[in-house]
Order: structure tokens, then C-alpha cells, then sequence
């Protein structure tokens, strides 16, 4: 039986409330037996899903006396959008998570935290409460400079706030452990010298106040592999009392526990890189080493790779991309979201990569078909979890037993973090019983260690019997519901985990249909119609004819419901229909569903399957296109594309935007328009013959259009030698808005040195490049260019790219 909505079936006809209610209220008898349905896959929608994916960056904090960040004072930058405690454009990009820094910068000398900076860390929490999201927490004393904090002040503070983590652990996705260093980065502080074994014990007195003021159900994600070897791994000793490995500091007498973790603790211990991709140690991530001894960048990244709990689940792991892209290549990025089983992921920095992940287009593989880089990874960070088939009865009793398997397919290159009960729910509109299956964790649904060649991982669900309530007899809706582990949340559909498939996701209540018609009970009068039987007839080249014996009820059938795959086509009231239009050379499946006056839905038919036939015998269709993108504007997208070939010939093309066809053409190029300014859009071509076969999709390609006052850039490198280098810009605006001031950046991928600039004053902070205009050429008229008037000089080491990525006034630069 394919999973169908009754409440669906309610609408269709227009039935009654009251009707609705008279129908569910008896039903006939039918057979206990097992068995099995099959679900349609969704290997290619982008949908929400509670604690993974990309995030973006947000005050919590915001009131300003206590967080010079939500000022133009802030040592960060003041930006409006991090202080929206609707987090509305995380909402809109279909975000379940945002980051948060929590900003001690005040206080780095005062033990006690005062009593407004607590509230409004509350009254942020209860912000993201009320948004129905979860959070990533970072505490920090400075942002970029060198903080001088003293560890007890430091743990005094974590005492302070661990009551208000503990009263919002439902929300909180993790923490990073945060508090030493630049940005919390456990770097550029007292305490992060790793060659320093008496600093690795103060260090360990961080994490241990950390672990030990907030809940065991909260993660701590660690910035570096050996700050995590510090607390997972101790020194073991050979038979000769030689250390052959040494782990954690030597605490004896330091410290009452000896710098000892408990199994639980070091189970909530994962990693956080935040210069994931930028060479090939993650610039400092992996090629520092420590008073531990020497380990090589391949053993460190082994330590972070193989990171199980003692129970063999995934341990959390996420964090950001830097302002360079030296190891970020389309086969680079996949492999390492996979070794690590990322979760989740900066969605706004940097933007040298994501700008990347979202305009590279990549081909289908195994499962995974042609889309962005940025797309895949917003399917496949943290679980997909998909449903293959589920085996269970039609029939049970009240009190009675009632049996449950399955096979789950894990699509992602993660797995869940938090654990989460499994419920069967059977459900009306007038009862719902929610029936949990205790011997389940899908914490233990893991990912391929293949996923990223798009591969999966199948997890059997063995059979399940429970025993189900005394429930009152009638046809029940039969759903599996994944909601939050939380009583606060479990109510709310955005906190359930929705499988990837078609057809079952009901987003009102976050179950997952498998059935539209469980019997329960016995059923005597006002029962729903029997199934029909489903035979075929004449099959063409483009169409599949159907018939079907009447179904019987008590009232009169009114009418048949025609499936296809799964989803309906068609709603009759005899008993034939013929399905047109169809592909050559293609399978399809049917069922029907026959319904009376009153609303009601009988199980569905037999299914039956056919394949359209070759006309003149070719069902070989075109080869594929190959697209690309030309003139972008801020409301258009050029698209061209390479002639397909084809036996008999290409009669013409369709064009898909975001998956959904736009346009229908005989030649190769199209323009799309009425497009939203500063908005990606992804874009493939299908061909077809004139017999009606369909090539396979072409490349993926990912444009976004320009902002309303966009720019173009041209670097010029205009002399080089061994150490140095001599370059030019030309500024172009493309708005329609002239410019009075301009403030150009950009990020160097290598060692450059900013060392002269002519027609604009330079600075540098780290890679990153600020150029602004002087008083004679800040002025630039819409559709102008400033050339020849801005160079610079600069010195190097090793390579020289030229930068990819340019911001004018802030906007990205086409």
C-alpha cells in the first residue's frame, strides 16, 4: 500500500468534518498479515533537518551595555543582521542551527559577571527558543589581540553561567570549548603554548569546569587535535615502565582527579577546524606539535578522523572556513566532509569558499546527482536518513501485539549527535497514539565510509514487537516520528528529523507517513470501499492504458484515485484511465484507490507495471548538453548550451531552475528573467527527440545574480620577480547608483605582503586587503570604470595566485 494522507483524501472530495468523523469511527476486518511497502527516494531536495548543516553567525548577547559587539564600537565589525533576534535570514535560507560568540571581553579581570550580562544571555536563549532553532556557543575574551585572563577567573565565569546552559540544553546543539585564546581559538593566550606540559594542566582545569558545569548532554567541540589528544588519550607505559605514548599532563598533586576525564566526558569531547580546506595542515590545525612529542599531520588527522564514542556513534565535529583555499578542490572538500562526518558548517565565512562550493558545479555520482558543491553539502553535512521499505501488518487488535521492520538508508556523511527516541504513531482525526520502539538509536545509523562518492549506508531495523494501548477501534494513519529527546520541543514539528523521501513528510506534525490505512479493531457498518484490482491494457510508445474491477461498499463507490510512483495522477469516476504523455522506453507503476460519498479511502490496489514501447525502435535518447552561464544581472541569467546528439535528431531542450522546469526551447540558449537581485539559482538542460526520449540531465551550473549596485573587478598583475610583485585594479560600477566613496577588499591565498599602494590608502590583517578611495577618485558614476588610477606593490613567498574573490562596499563583485 502506498503511503497516502487521509486527511488528503478528506480534501479531495469535500467531505464534511462531521462525515470525516463518522468515517473513522468503524472499519472493516482485514488480514494480520505482514507486508512490505517500498518507498520513493529523495536523493536530490534540500529541506531542513534539527542539528546539522550550514549556520549562520549571531549576537545572542544584544544588549549593548554588556556587549560592545552590538555597537559600532565592536572590535568585529558591527554588522545589524547579527543582532535580528528573529534570525530571519537564517530561517529564510532554511538554516535549523546559528553560531553564537558569547563576548567576556569586559570582564577579563573581574571574577564576578553582572547580573544584566546573564539576563541577556537568557533572553537570547529564549530568542532562539521561541525561532524553534538550536545553537552553537563560543565564549571568548578578545577578538583578535592577545588576552592576558587568569584560569581561575576563567572557571569562576563557567561556574556563573553553567546554570544557564543547563536550563537551555534542549537548544543548544554544542558548545566550542572557547574562553583561551584569539576568538576562543585556544591559541595566542597564557595558556596555549603546547610545548608547555604545565599550561596543558591548565588548560585541562578549562575543559574539565566546562564538562562539569553543564549537562552530559551537551557536546564540546575542541579547536585542535592535540589539545583533544591532551583529553582523550592518556600515556600508556610499556612492561618496562617506558612511556610509549604520552597523553594527558602530569597533574599528580596539581589537581584532585589527575587530569583524568571520565568515559562519559570524553565521549561529549569532538573537534571544531576553523580553517577547514585552507592548506594542507588547515594552516596550524594539524601541523603544530606539543610537549607530547612529534606526530605527523597523517597521525593527527587519523586521531580526528576515527573519533567514536564508547558506544560507536559519530562524536561531534564542525566549524569554518579561513580566508584561503589552497586544499579546497571539488574531490578535496567531499572526501574530507566525509572522513570527518561533518555536521555542520560556517555558512558565512569565508567566502573565498563557499563562494566556491556554491558556483562549482558537480556531476552525479552513485546516488548523488548533478547539483552545486554548496547544495551537496547542504543535503549530506550531519544524517539523511531515507526510508527503503518497512514491514508491518494491516490488521491489529487494541492491547494487542503489533510488528515492525525496516531498512533505513543513511545518505549523509554524518550521523546524529544528540540522542532521539523512535516512535510507530497511529493517529486519526480523533485519536493519535504514539507507540515508542525502545530498542532503537539512530545514533547508531551511520554514514558509508564511501559517502563521498555517493555512496550509502543500509541500516536493518530488526523486528520490532510491541504491545499497542487500548485504543478505540478504527483506521489509523501509520507514521514513524523521530522527534527532540527534549520534552520542551518534542511537541514541535521543526525539531523532528524528516526522511528523504517523497510523498510521506507531513510538515504540521513532523511524522513520516508509511501507511493511510492501519485497521484497528473490528468494523461492521460505514466501512471504506474494498481495493480494486488493477489490469493492464494497451501500452504505447507514449501512453499506458489502465482498467479496473469496481470496488464494493456498503454506500456506493463514487470514484477511483490513479497513482503513479506513488504519487496521483488522476481522480475518475469510472473504472479505466489511460496515463498520456509519457516517455518512450521508460517503466512506470500504478495503483488506485477507490472512495465513497462519505470520504472514504480503501486500501490501495494491486500494483501493476509497465514500459512504454520504442517507437520505429529507438528509445535511445540524446546525449547531454553542456551548460554554461553567461551575462548575469541583477534580475536575469544567460544560459547557453552545447547541441546534443541524437540518432534521428534533437527536436529541443528543456530548462530546469532549481529542479523545476522553466522553459521549453528549440535552440540552445535562454535567458531567464524576473529573478530576485543577490540570489543563487542553479540551473541544468534536459534534451528530447522527436520519438520522446529524454537525454540525461547536463551539468549543474550555480549563478547568483548581481546585487542591485554591483561592481566588477580587474586585477592586473603587471610585473613580478622572485620576491615581489608590481599589480593594478580597475574598479567597475555595474549598479545603476553612482558611488562617492568606494572600499574595495579581497583575500590573498598565499604569502603576499602589502607593501605601496598608489590611488588608494592599504592595510592588511592577515590575508585580507582593504583598499579605500581618496578624495579625487571615490566618485564612480553608475556604469563607469575607474582604470589606471589604483596599483600597488607587494612582496611574496612560494606561490602568487591572483585573488578570485572582490567585495565593493560590501558587495560581492561578479
Amino acid at each position: 500500500m502506498l503511503p497516502q494522507s487521509i486527511l488528503i483524501s478528506f480534501f479531495r472530495t469535500g467531505v464534511s468534518a462531521a462525515l470525516a468523523i463518522m468515517f473513522l469511527t468503524c472499519f472493516p476486518t482485514q488480514s494480520s498479515a505482514q507486508s512490505t511497502t517500498t518507498y520513493n527516494a529523495d536523493y536530490a531536495t534540500v529541506f531542513p533537518n534539527p542539528e546539522r548543516g550550514f549556520h549562520n553567525r549571531y549576537e545572542l548577547v544584544t544588549d549593548p551595555n554588556v556587549n560592545v559587539y552590538v555597537t559600532s564600537a565592536s572590535p568585529a565589525g558591527y554588522s545589524a543582521d547579527e543582532e535580528d533576534t528573529t534570525f530571519s535570514r537564517a530561517i529564510a535560507n532554511g538554516d535549523t542551527l546559528i553560531h553564537s560568540y558569547i563576548h567576556l571581553d569586559m570582564w577579563n579581570t573581574t571574577a564576578t559577571l553582572p547580573q544584566e550580562f546573564l539576563n541577556s544571555l537568557s533572553q537570547g536563549f529564549a530568542n532562539i527558543r521561541a525561532a524553534h532553532l538550536k545553537t552553537v556557543v563560543r565564549f571568548a575574551y578578545v577578538w583578535d589581540s592577545y588576552p592576558e585572563v587568569d584560569i581561575s577567573i576563567i572557571v569562576g565565569h563557567i561556574q556563573q553561567v553553567g546554570p544557564i546552559l543547563t536550563a537551555n540544553a534542549d537548544i543548544i546543539d554544542h558548545l566550542e570549548a572557547g574562553f583561551l585564546g584569539m576568538w576562543g581559538e585556544y591559541h595566542d593566550c597564557a595558556y596555549c603554548d603546547w610545548f608547555q606540559e604545565p599550561e596543558a594542566i591548565q588548560r585541562y582545569q578549562q575543559i574539565e569546569a566546562l564538562l562539569r558545569n553543564t549537562p552530559s548532554t551537551i557536546p564540546i567541540a575542541i579547536r585542535y587535535p592535540l589539545n583533544y589528544k591532551e583529553y582523550v588519550f592518556p600515556s600508556t607505559i610499556d612492561s618496562n615502565g617506558n612511556v610509549t605514548s604520552t597523553g594527558v599532563p602530569d597533574c599528580v598533586g596539581a589537581l584532585p582527579d589527575n587530569c583524568t576525564l571520565s568515559q562519559q566526558e570524553m565521549d561529549r569531547l569532538g573537534f571544531h577546524d576553523d580553517c577547514f580546506l585552507s592548506d594542507s595542515a588547515d594552516q596550524g590545525t594539524y601541523d603544530n606539535n606539543s610537549w607530547m612529542g612529534w606526530y605527523d599531520i597523517p597521525t593527527k588527522r587519523s586521531w580526528m578522523y576515527d573519533m567514536l564514542t564508547s558506544y560507536g556513534t559519530y562524536k561531534e565535529v564542525g566549524g569554518e572556513t579561513c580566508d584561503s583555499s589552497g586544499n579546497d578542490t571539488v574531490s578535496e572538500s567531499q572526501l574530507e566532509m566525509s572522513e570527518l562526518h561533518y555536521t555542520e558548517i560556517n555558512e558565512d565565512y569565508a567566502p573565498v569558499n563557499v563562494d566556491f562550493w556554491q558556483s562549482t558545479s558537480v556531476p552525479a555520482q552513485g546516488i548523488d546527482p548533478a547539483e552545486t558543491l554548496f547544495t551537496r553539502f547542504q543535503r549530506k553535512l550531519g544524517y539523511r536518513f531515507r526510508l527503503i521499505d518497512a514491514t508491518f501488518p494491516a490488521q491489529a487488535n487494541p492491547s494487542g501485539s503489533f510488528t515492525f521492520s525496516a531498512h533505513i538508508s543513511n545518505d549523509a556523511y554524518g550521523g546524529l549527535i544528540h540522542s532521539r527516541p523512535v516512535y510507530l504513531v497511529f493517529d486519526n482525526s480523533t485519536n493519535r497514539y504514539n507507540v515508542q520502539l525502545a530498542g532503537l538509536d539512530p545514533r547508531t545509523w551511520l554514514a558509508s565510509s564511501n559517502s563521498y562518492s555517493g555512496s550509502a549506508n543500509t541500516v536493518t531495523i530488526p523486528t520490532q514487537t510491541v504491545t499497542l494501548p487500548a485504543m478505540a477501534s478504527g483506521t489509523y494513519r501509520l507514521s514513524l516520528w523521530l522527534p527532540d529527546a527534549s520534552s520542551n520541543l518534542q511537541s514541535l514539528p521543526n525539531y523532528a528529523i524528516r526522511f528523504a523521501n517523497t510523498g510521506t513528510w507531513d510538515s504540521t506534525t513532523g511524522l513520516n507517513v508509511l501507511a493511510s490505512a492501519i485497521t484497528i479493531g473490528q468494523c461492521t457498518s460505514n466501512c471504506p470501499p474494498t481495493a480494486p484490482t488493477v489490469v493492464l491494457g494497451t501500452v504505447t510508445s507514449s501512453s499506458v492504458a489502465l482498467s479496473w474491477s469496481g470496488a464494493t461498499d456498503q454506500v456506493g463507490v463514487t470514484g477511483y484515485y490513479v497513482f503513479q510512483g506513488g504519487s496521483q495522477i488522476a481522480n475518475v469516476t469510472g473504472t479505466s484511465y489511460t496515463n498520456s504523455g509519457l516517455k518512450a522506453g521508460t517503466q512506470y507503476t500504478y495503483t488506485v484507490e477507490a472512495y465513497d460519498a462519505a470520504g472514504r479511502v480503501s486500501p490501495a490496489s494491486n500494483a501493476v507495471t509497465a514500459t512504454t514501447l520504442c517507437p520505429s525502435g529507438n528509445c535511445t535518447p540524446p546525449t547531454p548538453p553542456t551548460l554554461t552561464a553567461g551575462t548575469v544581472t541583477t534580475s536575469t541569467v544567460a544560459l547557453s548550451w552545447s547541441g546534443a546528439t541524437d540518432k534521428v535528431g534533437v527536436t529541443g531542450y528543456y530548462v530546469f531552475r532549481g529542479g523545476a522546469q522553466i522553459a521549453n526551447v528549440t535552440g540552445t540558449s535562454y535567458t531567464d528573467t524576473g529573478l530576485m537581485s543577490s540570489t543563487m539559482y542553479s540551473y541544468y538542460v534536459e534534451a528530447y527527440d522527436a520519438a520522446g526520449n529524454v537525454s540525461v540531465a547536463s551539468n549543474t551550473v550555480g549563478v547568483t545574480t548581481t546585487a542591485p549596485g554591483g561592481c566588477h573587478i580587474q586585477y592586473i598583475l603587471q610585473s613580478s620577480w622572485s620576491t615581489g610583485f608590481n599589480g593594478a585594479v580597475n574598479i567597475t560600477n555595474t549598479g545603476t547608483t553612482a558611488w562617492t566613496t568606494w572600499t574595495l577588499t579581497w583575500a590573498w591565498s598565499g604569502k603576499q605582503t602589502l607593501t605601496q599602494t598608489n590611488g588608494a590608502t592599504g592595510s592588511q590583517n592577515g590575508p585580507n586587503v582593504t583598499m579605500n578611495s581618496l578624495s579625487w577618485d571615490g566618485s564612480i558614476a553608475a556604469g563607469a570604470t575607474l582604470s589606471g588610477d589604483v596599483s600597488f606593490s607587494a612582496n611574496y613567498s612560494g606561490t602568487n595566485n591572483n585573488p578570485t574573490t572582490f567585495y565593493v562596499n560590501g558587495i560581492l563583485c561578479q
